[in-house]
């Protein structure tokens, strides 16, 4: 498979193209980011600070990677008095979970967990993998995770009954996927807030060639999840204009080093030896997501993310290579355990690539 002579995005990626020194069209056109800086953070961290309330911000936690160094800075570092969210996901893989009290345990922070009502996750993913089965297309990819979009009304929710005027995330820049957003017709330079609308108008033309998305019972909680399912989506800014939200590596530069080597140290962190590599182990139903997205399109979220940090200078294009062929095998028995638990029948797992539109 041929890759761009920069980065590492093959070309089987949407909308690639090449010029005559191998380059891609999106290496050409990448617009480096630029991050607010410390002191901006600072600013943010001490006007919410000691406000009449028992927290001075929220951190939702899922005892993955980066969510977990943003609790270690904004607990130890920065002094702040944190209430750490957790949505209780059934999919969570047990070192996340183990993960989490460890952090709780170690920093001395008071930890809320969340569930959706007995079921409910596990029958939308069903639901929605019997839509992608039906035709797979790789735009909708996404609303495996549909449930997940759901958890920021219960935070706004935390946050106003506590008083909390500031939720810190984890999200870096790097993380936002530029073919999920190509697919949908957006483009990759485009600011999360200006890119909802192109983003909720293609979701809808991709849905409505899908009849399988539209029942009633996947549909309502599909609406709610994209209308819900960052900081930046509209009913979060609509509903929380009070509140600050903010992602901690939009401030500061993310360094995978650096954050690994503190969690590691600091709180016991760790992640399955089975996978290769350290980002979103915390819900099983990656493994999946990955599956899908090599059937269809021969690559996956890795890819995207390496390129954007080999733009960025932050890790060399050989060493991306060495990482994406150990991270881009997909575990089929995690895949298998996740259907089962599900009771979806694993035949998906030895389908042909024809079966894939």
């Amino acid at each position: 498979m041929k890759r761009c002579s920069r980065c590492v995005l093959p070309s089987s990626m949407p909308g690639i193209s090449f010029d005559s020194e191998g380059i891609c069209n999106y290496c050409r056109d990448y617009q480096k980011q630029t991050l607010k800086n410390e002191e901006a953070l600072l600013e943010i961290l001490n006007a919410a600070r000691g406000k009449g309330s028992q927290y001075d911000c929220i951190v939702n936690l899922s005892g993955g990677r980066d969510s977990s160094y943003t609790i270690l800075k904004m607990s130890k570092d920065y002094g702040m008095k944190v209430l750490a969210i957790n949505y209780r996901n059934p999919f969570t893989h047990p070192i996340a979970t183990r993960n989490m009290k460890n952090i709780k345990d170690i920093l001395g922070v008071n930890l809320i967990d969340f569930s959706f009502k007995p079921g409910f996750h596990e029958r939308i993913l069903k639901q929605n993998l019997l839509a992608l089965l039906k035709k797979t297309d790789p735009a909708m990819i996404p609303m495996v995770c549909i449930s997940c979009k759901l958890i920021w009304k219960n935070i706004l929710k935390i946050a106003k009954s506590y008083n909390v005027k500031l939720i810190v995330s984890g999200g870096n820049l790097f993380e936002q996927t530029t073919f999920k957003r190509v697919l949908l017709g957006g483009d990759q330079n485009q600011s999360l807030p200006s890119y909802y609308s192109s983003y909720i108008f293609g979701l809808a033309r991709r849905a409505l060639a899908n009849y399988r998305f539209l029942r009633p019972r996947t549909l309502f909680p599909t609406i709610k999840g994209y209308l819900y399912s960052n900081p930046y989506s509209p009913m979060v800014r609509m509903k929380a204009r009070h509140i600050d939200k903010i992602d901690l590596f939009h401030y500061l530069p993310w360094n995978e080093k650096e954050i690994l080597g503190r969690i590691q140290n600091e709180l016991n962190w760790q992640y399955p030896e089975s996978n290769s590599g350290s980002w979103r182990f915390d819900c099983q139903i990656g493994h999946l997501k990955d599956f899908f997205y090599l059937k269809t399109l021969g690559l996956t979220e890795k890819d995207d993310f390496y390129s954007k940090l080999i733009r960025e200078g932050k890790i060399s294009r050989e060493d991306s290579l060495i990482r994406l062929a150990k991270e881009n095998e997909v575990d089929i028995v995690e895949i298998r355990k996740l259907l089962k638990s599900i009771n979806f029948d694993t035949a998906i797992l030895t389908a042909s690539s024809d079966q894939f539109h």
